[in-house]
């Protein structure tokens, strides 16, 4: 029997599912998926009860179950994964025509917007993870253990309430799946979860009971990081020595149950937990209220047809000037790069320095649109200036403002910020996200406020930077519903059920950032264990959360005595309301960036000037070994490496 609260905390509207009739799709394709079997798993109850918004989101859970298992049943079979895009059609197109022909859920269940199954969910190539083959998934990473644990005949009891199988098969699946996402270079949680539960169950044929326990077990991961909050995203994992080692549970219920995730390295790709856990299913929301942005997925305009990008108030570059900008894109001008491609300094003609992004992965050429839409109407001191751009055949281009500094990571890390010098970056960041959050044409939401995308000047004041994955909520919205995005770490635990994005998933990341500030550790922290764990857990073991804010145990010891009592209380404070579990108990950027301004008021005013707190010698942060020193001879040392994509 399903436990009702296990569904409670997943999203009440999802997607409408396409109810074309199957016959469009008679004279191109044919859906090769055992429906008929895949259709047991469905509750007579969702025919009835499907008028009640709860029993929605009941069925839905119950159609994303069957629909999925579909798809390991062909699997297991045929060795296909992901199919051809006619194919998918086919299958989304009859599974709902079978659905509703025999009685299973109702035609408003499938026609609102409650359940979405698209033809993409499940076809091949549209986008990263989506392997053809079974054996194209787990050539990119190892399923075995997960399948062993999961899904194998001598796995334990995977229900949820019974014994160590269930946090056991949680385990390595989310392990699995962080090495898959490592390999195709992605952070699209929704189709890599879904190749992930397809290579766990292939070596095995599947029974409809055990598959639809192994359901509900990953779906208790989605409902404990809605229900527990933020300490519980990223706990340490049991010792290597037992890999069915039990999970630790409270004495109140099994639902706030800390959960322990064997993440394996931290270099092995980390992305958010809590948004690709629930791999069987289709978490995804399309867009509820209107954004002038694209969505992620749309195809770029056709190369050979007229940019319908904004050009007022900026420079388009041709390839020739930037290549004339950057010595023909010499690498010793190379500044920093990351899955998009590489960021270069350049010079202008008039000498003036610029930052060149140069965007070569399809994938990547959404987030340039963004990108160039957002930054082309807004202009404030706090965000990073666009000066350009380059729109080319099959490479595009950023041209920005040369920020010398280089970003806040780097900064961080070298150990080189004074107290003073960081409560002046967080100002700056908090003054840049209430601009963006206080727009009268709607709030820009940034979603991937983190360090590496604060970039500096010569004199530390930071500016906030990459947009590409940015959204509007329109005026009169309090959100939008997209994609899930963002770096581990910094995601809004409250974005996962719903994909649901406004002004408090910045406030979320902002407090995370400013935790970094204030205790010189990243948002992942390394444990003894060989795991990692939230930045936000780590902090309250050390500071007890104690209500007089931070003592010397959560302080960034490099600091030294060069740290202010009272800012210090005041600022980790501030982090920890930001990072509270529920939205409504955030406050706003406007707020956040006022008690900051306070803080470093009450700071220079104390210590009679902005740069008497002075910096120890740069050292490695208390949980992360020393940067390796730069080999680029040509790149201004202040710089190399310290611009990300």
């Amino acid at each position: 029997m399903l436990r009702r609260h296990s569904f409670c905390l997943l999203p009440p509207t999802l997607l409408f599912l396409l109810l074309t009739s199957p016959a469009r799709f008679a004279n191109s394709a044919t859906c090769p998926y055992d429906l008929d079997s895949a259709s047991h798993l469905i509750s007579p109850a969702c025919y009835a009860n499907a008028s009640a918004a709860s029993a929605a989101t009941n069925c839905c859970w119950y159609v994303y179950t069957a629909y999925t298992f579909a798809a390991v049943l062909h699997a297991n079979r045929s060795g296909t994964a992901f199919l051809p895009p006619a194919v998918a059609s086919a299958c989304s197109a009859s599974f709902a025509a079978v659905l509703v022909s025999r009685g299973l859920v109702n035609a408003s269940l499938l026609s609102s917007t409650s359940c979405d199954l698209g033809s993409s969910l499940l076809a091949a190539a549209g986008r990263p993870c989506q392997f053809p083959t079974v054996r194209g998934i787990r050539s990119a990473a190892d399923f075995t253990l997960a399948s062993r644990l999961c899904a194998s005949p001598t796995a334990g009891d995977l229900s949820p309430d019974v014994g160590t199988a269930c946090p056991a098969c949680q385990n390595a699946v989310i392990s699995a799946t962080f090495a898959l996402l490592n390999a195709t270079h992605s952070k699209e949680f929704v189709p890599c979860g879904v190749a992930a539960t397809i290579a766990v169950w292939t070596p095995f044929q599947p029974s409809p009971p055990r598959f639809a326990s192994y359901a509900r077990c990953m779906l208790q991961v989605l409902e404990n990081v809605g229900g527990l909050g933020t300490d519980n995203l990223i706990p340490s994992p049991p010792p290597p020595s037992s890999v069915q080692a039990p999970v630790s549970t409270s004495s109140s219920s099994s639902a706030s149950r800390s959960i322990k995730i064997a993440v394996g390295s931290a270099s092995a790709g980390l992305v958010s937990i809590a948004a690709i856990v629930f791999l069987a299913f289709k978490i995804r929301r399309s867009t509820a209220v209107t954004s002038n942005m694209k969505d992620e997925k749309e195809p770029p305009p056709s190369s050979t047809a007229a940019s319908p990008l904004p050009t007022d108030g900026l420079y388009i570059f041709t390839k020739a000037e930037l290549r004339a900008a950057t010595n023909g894109f010499d690498d010793r001008l190379l500044l920093g790069e990351g899955g998009a491609g590489k960021v270069y300094l350049g010079r202008l003609p008039s000498e003036q320095p610029v930052a060149i992004k140069r965007i070569h992965q399809e994938q990547k050429v959404a987030e340039f649109y963004a990108e160039v839409a957002i930054l082309a109407k807004l202009r404030h001191r706090n965000l990073a200036t666009l000066v350009g751009y380059c729109f080319g055949d099959r490479e595009h281009a950023l041209v920005y403002e040369y920020m010398a500094g280089g970003n806040l990571a780097r900064a961080l890390s070298s150990g080189e910020l004074t107290w003073w010098r960081r409560v002046r970056v967080a100002v700056d960041v908090a003054e840049g996200l209430a601009y963006l959050h206080g727009l009268p044409d709607g709030a820009v939401i940034h979603r991937d406020v983190k360090p590496t995308n604060v970039l500096l000047t010569d004199a530390g004041l930071g500016k906030l930077s990459d947009f590409g994955v940015s959204r509007v909520v329109p005026p009169g919205g309090n959100h939008v519903s997209t994609e899930l995005m963002g770096t581990l770490g910094y995601v809004d635990p409250e974005s996962f059920p719903a994909g649901h994005v406004s002004e408090a998933t910045d406030v979320y990341s902002f407090g995370v950032v400013l935790l970094e500030l204030v205790t010189g550790m990243r948002a992942v922290v390394p444990t003894p264990t060989g795991g990692a764990e939230s930045i936000i857990h780590a902090a309250r073991a050390s500071a007890g959360w104690s209500s007089d804010g931070a003592g010397p145990s959560v302080v960034d010891p490099r600091l030294g005595e060069g740290w202010d009592r009272a800012t210090v209380g005041a600022v980790f404070e501030l982090a920890c309301r930001c990072v509270r579990p529920r939205r409504e108990e955030r406050p706003t950027m406007r707020e956040a960036a006022a008690e900051l301004a306070a803080a470093l008021a009450d700071l220079e005013a104390r210590t009679g000037g902005a740069e008497e707190a002075a910096t120890s010698p740069p050292q490695p942060p208390p949980n992360e070994s020393p940067a390796p020193p730069s080999a680029s001879t040509g790149s201004p040392p202040s710089s190399v490496h310290a611009w990300s994509i």
